[in-house]
């Protein structure tokens, strides 16, 4: 299972450690230390994966593993200089070792580079069980010009006037003042926290269960004995000892609380029955075993995420070939079971409302709404009364929202598309509901208390969700928005994209994804290039393994190459191989014509199901398109205005085809002028 072990150390002169001699251990490669002198060499069984990532300000010579180190010990000689700071990560093991690079990559990236560090990353898997990253980052930030600047300054220590203050014996006071913030304790507890965040959305968008935390059992109130990092030091074997102790203690322990809650949750299951007929409570008793979990509020929501995300999971797989009969029936019938309890527990949850909260309006709640109040009522034994359980509702209903919008991020454009459409339904009820007493939605941006108290409590319930939901929608499109220009930043830094509405955001970022699969800067003039000649990126034989995945003679882990299992899984980036084997004259159209038959069907079945899953759904179809007419409409003229918005060297050339087109048309003109003159002298019309 993911475990969470992230440790920082300093490599520093003063515990006579070389950056050269860390940096040739960590990566495998051989490197020379200009300090000292000498060659550093360590040979491995399994060769590191390592690279380089670099800020912007950085020259070009701090990819250069040896020149970088070399640089950092050559500008910090002082015996007590530190080099470089070093952390040690565990990679999740449900990952591929693909995905735990790109994880690993957009982590650093996000937390080190962009904040102005050089980070050198060396992936070790010696051990399956234990794959593991060493990354070290250089403690001085980059000038613009690209030199080294300084990680601190002194500054002299002034009095309430603005004058130097000095000391007993005539020196000026004075303090450091730290220009950058790596040092902290604070620091290091957000980079923690991110690097479990960032695993634990990875993990959650593959539907593994797992999660990890970098939180101590403490802070986290979990009542257990935390295991050792065994290492490889002396005292490996003692930790190995120790640490199976443990894991005999939480077996046991895990058996008597396995026992507790089957308990517990018969004794649930008796006071659910309190309030259910005869008749029902022996369709319940059925339902719990087909359902084989105890029918609750709580366990029918487990429930339901699981067979969603199993059946998703499942479908995919039936898409490629593989013989999903069994489990499809099996999730049938479950499903069917499940929309018996819920329609069970929907009159429990009815008939507990109304006997607990009768002041509630059933018209202005949903059946939603009215089990997640019931939840919080039985979880904290309290039954809220007046403005809290307003509160309490208007809570839930934003929870709600959250939950169900933020499902839409796996598949962003689509999720967009539903956005906008809520949006639009949640003000057309506003718009409605202000006009009772002649207002506007941009009433609402001056909002004060006299402007509520025209209108009646129900009225203001209405406007205080819509705003609610008004702002976790526009919270949800931000991510959404984000999840597009991460890559897009890093393939047009100088961009401008709030200019690109999302369709064209959604244009380049596939183009993108496809031609430029390290995601480094695009020039102008290669994108001139794709476009005039689109590189092949795959061979004749990728054409070939490629297709075999698609019609389900291939699973995606036999592709070898991991770009192209990257392009099959995005349906924009599919089209464009589509393409490219179009182009492949040892490829038969009508081969390629079958495929995308095939998957047609299969991706009709697919927006069926969710169609009936989420609301406002609507399907997005890719159409087949060639790569040419592709590339010239994701990067036409106005595109590439807002893509180099910034870019000085862009603007220049811009200008100069301009001038140039501009005094073409002049010189047209004029031969134009002249050979009228001639024909109206009676000269040759030419």
């Amino acid at each position: 299972m993911a475990i969470f072990h992230m440790s920082f150390q300093n490599i520093s002169a003063g515990k006579m450690r070389s950056a050269v001699a860390s940096a040739s251990y960590r990566s495998g490669e051989k490197l020379f230390s200009d300090k000292e002198g000498k060659t550093y060499s360590y040979a491995r069984d399994v060769k590191p994966e390592a690279f380089i990532l670099t800020p912007k300000n950085a020259p070009d010579w701090a990819k250069d593993r040896q020149k970088l180190w070399n640089e950092v010990e050559d500008k910090d000689r002082k015996e007590n200089s530190r080099y470089a700071k070093e952390f040690n990560v565990a990679l999740p093991i449900e990952l591929s070792t693909e995905e735990q690079k790109e994880l690993l990559t957009a982590y650093v990236q996000e937390n080190f580079v962009n904040a102005g560090m050089v980070a050198d990353v060396a992936i070790h898997r010696d051990n399956t069980d234990n794959p593991h990253a060493h990354v070290m980052l250089t403690n001085r930030p980059f000038n613009p010009d690209g030199t080294w600047g300084l990680k601190a300054k002194t500054q002299y220590i002034l009095d309430e006037n603005g004058n130097k203050t000095f000391t007993k014996s005539g020196f000026p006071r004075q303090k450091k003042v730290w220009l950058v913030d790596w040092d902290k304790k604070e620091k290091i507890t957000e980079w923690r926290h991110n690097w479990a965040a960032s695993v634990n959305q990875a993990l959650e968008q593959k539907n593994i269960p797992d999660r990890i935390s970098e939180k101590s059992f403490i802070e986290e109130g979990i009542d257990d004995t935390p295991m050792q990092h065994e290492g490889i030091n002396s005292k490996r074997h003692e930790r190995k000892e120790f640490n199976q102790q443990v894991k005999n203690y939480r077996k046991a322990k895990a058996s008597y609380k396995n026992n507790q809650e089957k308990v517990i949750n018969r004794g649930h299951l008796d006071s659910l029955s309190k309030h259910l007929s005869f008749n029902e409570k022996r369709v319940v008793k059925e339902l719990s075993h087909e359902l084989k979990t105890y029918i609750s509020l709580e366990n029918l929501d487990d429930k339901r995420r699981m067979l969603f995300n199993w059946k998703n999971s499942t479908l995919i797989k039936h898409a490629v070939g593989e013989d999903v009969t069994k489990q499809l029936l099996t999730i049938n019938q479950q499903e069917s079971s499940l929309k018996k309890a819920d329609e069970l527990l929907n009159k429990v949850v009815d008939r507990t409302t109304k006997k607990l909260y009768p002041e509630l309006d059933f018209e202005q709640t949903t059946a939603a709404e009215r089990r997640e109040l019931i939840k919080e009522t039985n979880s904290e034994q309290t039954i809220f009364k007046g403005s809290e359980l307003n509160e309490r509702l208007m809570n839930i209903r934003d929870d709600l929202l959250v939950r169900q919008l933020l499902t839409f991020t796996k598949r962003p454009y689509v999720g967009w598309k539903i956005l906008m459409q809520q949006e639009k339904e949640v003000k057309i009820e506003l718009k409605y509901t202000l006009m009772i007493h002649d207002d506007s939605l941009e009433s609402l941006e001056h909002v004060d208390q006299g402007l509520l108290e025209k209108y009646s409590p129900t009225e203001q319930q209405k406007i205080t969700r819509a705003v609610k939901d008004l702002r976790t929608i526009m919270a949800v499109k931000q991510v959404i928005q984000t999840q597009y220009q991460e890559v897009l930043r890093r393939a047009f830094p100088n961009g401008n994209f709030n200019e690109l509405p999302m369709i064209k955001q959604e244009q380049a970022y596939t183009a993108v994804m496809y031609y430029d699969p390290v995601l480094k800067p695009c020039q102008a003039e290669a994108i001139e290039q794709w476009q005039a000649n689109p590189p092949q990126v795959f061979s004749p034989q990728e054409h070939q393994q490629g297709l075999a995945y698609l019609s389900g003679q291939l699973s995606l882990d036999q592709l070898e190459n991991h770009h192209l299992q990257r392009v099959l899984k995005h349906d924009g980036t599919k089209q464009l191989f589509f393409g490219e084997c179009k182009a492949d004259p040892t490829i038969k159209n009508s081969q390629i014509e079958k495929i995308q038959k095939q998957l047609k069907g299969q991706q009709a079945k697919d927006d069926q199901y969710r169609k009936v899953n989420i609301g406002h759904y609507q399907p997005l179809n890719y159409k087949p398109v060639s790569p040419s007419y592709y590339l010239k409409t994701a990067f036409s003229n106005a595109i590439m205005t807002a893509l180099y918005a910034r870019d000085e060297d862009y603007e220049r050339q811009k200008q100069a085809r301009g001038l140039k087109e501009t005094e073409w048309e002049m010189t047209k003109k004029q031969r134009q002028h002249q050979t009228r003159n001639r024909h109206e002298d009676g000269g040759m019309y030419l």
